[in-house]
């Protein structure tokens, strides 16, 4: 059995940044899903402490001079991640529309 890799810090802080941004969108979804309980301990339980952990890890890891250009270091190669994820997204919709395309031309023949 191979023991479970330990994450780093930033790694764990990335995590939750990932879920404190997505946490009113977790919440609106359990509510249009008529998850009431699931909804109410995402907004008052999970949430704060989600929030919380992640104001410490930004006060602990972005303090000082230093910090702030390592955060505004790693928000632009975020944003350069999610741009790249994006376009293959957006590459890979077109060839599976082409195909589609394709595939109907070939029926009506």
């Amino acid at each position: 059995m191979a023991k479970k890799q330990k994450r780093s810090p930033e790694e764990m802080h990335r995590n939750l940044q990932d879920q404190a941004q997505a946490l009113p969108f977790a919440i609106a979804q359990a509510e249009k899903e008529g998850k009431k309980g699931r909804a109410f301990m995402l907004k008052y339980v999970s949430g704060p402490i989600v929030r919380f952990m992640n104001r410490m890890m930004n006060k602990q890891r972005y303090k000082g001079a230093e910090g702030g250009k390592l955060k505004q270091s790693e928000q632009m190669k975020r944003h350069l991640e999610q741009r790249q994820k994006a376009m293959e997204y957006y590459q890979n919709e077109m060839k599976r529309a082409q195909q589609r395309q394709s595939k109907r031309q070939g029926k009506k023949r």
